[in-house]
């Protein structure tokens, strides 16, 4: 009888504590898998990974900025101070349009208060395959609308050990939680690292399947750009060409001036395929020839500093580098004309010179 009710009192206390294991992790809720952040934990706002669903779905915002790692370093609080909203930053590192263009969907259709979207539209991926994902796996647990799965997340030893814990721990401190704006870098560029982390291979020509790339990048303007814009006339989409560095159109132009050509022509029919819609306006900065030949203002040849993050919310903000109907033709002749002429070597052999 003593070994029966023995048996008994330990199945209640396991099950017992893993109750209390699943409330805990559930209560806390470091990805806001089940509910939106609570006043006073202190949340770290890191692991954009696991933690966008969440944000996506839970988070009370009327604007959003997404994209790749070139959106990452753009702050939500002048986002909210330039365009009077309560904005949330949703950025996929690593990926292309459709890992960015799936999320919007979600954002779209769970968050009827959306009015505002400004994406990075990166032109490095213009031609990557529609489907590309940039990690082989994310936790679908978290992403998914099965409950079933969740215990991948409130029994998850490293989630309870990693991050349930600490933020509990800090939360009792008194520690505040961190915003957006602490997953910003406010480090400055440096233009001597970026050139020399910059490989000039010898490559060859491109000889490439135009054909074939121009289908793909069909594909992922009408996919995972346009098929949003058309599905929702009431949002304003800001779209924006990131303002890459000079080194990244020297990768470009030593595969061969008609790839790079190529590459503007692929620049010059998104635009034309954007500007008629109304609740679109579009931006590019690579006519800015003086920040982006002045590598300080980078971390690499693509990644920018928080300062030009400022600068792009700015510029937006006031109209300022916008493309339209009248005016875009003018820009394509205007980049065409620089980045094909422009002396790359000198970039480089300016620095050789100083050290």
């Amino acid at each position: 009888m003593k070994c029966r009710k023995w048996v008994v009192g330990t199945i209640i206390a396991y099950f017992a504590a893993l109750a209390g294991i699943i409330g805990f992790v559930v209560w806390v809720d470091p990805y806001f898998h089940f509910h939106a952040p609570f006043e006073g934990m202190s949340y770290v706002m890191e692991e954009e990974q696991y933690m966008n669903d969440g944000i996506t779905r839970n988070f009370t915002y009327d604007a959003m900025i997404t994209g790749s790692s070139i959106s990452e370093n753009f702050s939500v609080e002048k986002m909210n101070e330039l365009f009077d909203v309560n904005a949330v930053r949703l950025t996929f590192k690593g990926e292309g349009y459709k890992r960015v263009s799936d999320n919007l969907d979600v954002a779209l259709e769970c968050n009827p208060d959306l009015r505002l979207v400004i994406r990075g539209l990166d032109t490095m991926q213009y031609v990557y395959d529609p489907d590309y994902m940039g990690y082989d796996s994310y936790p679908e647990y978290l992403y998914d609308d099965s409950i079933w799965n969740d215990v991948n997340y409130v029994l998850n030893g490293d989630v309870l050990a990693d991050k349930v814990i600490p933020e509990a721990v800090r939360t009792i401190k008194g520690e505040p939680a961190q915003s957006f704006d602490d997953y910003v870098s406010s480090d400055s560029g440096d233009r001597e690292t970026v050139i020399r982390n910059h490989a000039r291979d010898n490559w060859d020509h491109m000889d490439e399947d135009k054909d074939r790339l121009f289908e793909e990048f069909s594909q992922n303007l009408e996919e995972h750009v346009i098929k949003a814009v058309e599905a929702n006339p009431e949002v304003e989409f800001y779209f924006f060409f990131p303002p890459y560095s000079i080194c990244w159109w020297d990768d470009v132009q030593r595969t061969g001036l008609d790839t790079l050509q190529w590459r503007i022509s692929l620049e010059e029919a998104m635009i034309e395929r954007l500007l008629p819609y109304e609740n679109v306006r579009l931006f590019s900065f690579n006519n800015n020839f003086e920040m982006i030949c002045d590598l300080n203002n980078y971390f690499d040849s693509v990644h920018y500093t928080e300062e030009v993050g400022d600068r792009v919310l700015e510029w937006m903000k006031n109209g300022d580098y916008e493309l339209t109907e009248e005016n875009y033709e003018s820009y394509i002749r205007e980049i065409t004309e620089f980045y094909v002429n422009f002396d790359y070597d000198s970039v480089f052999e300016k620095l050789q010179g100083e050290m």
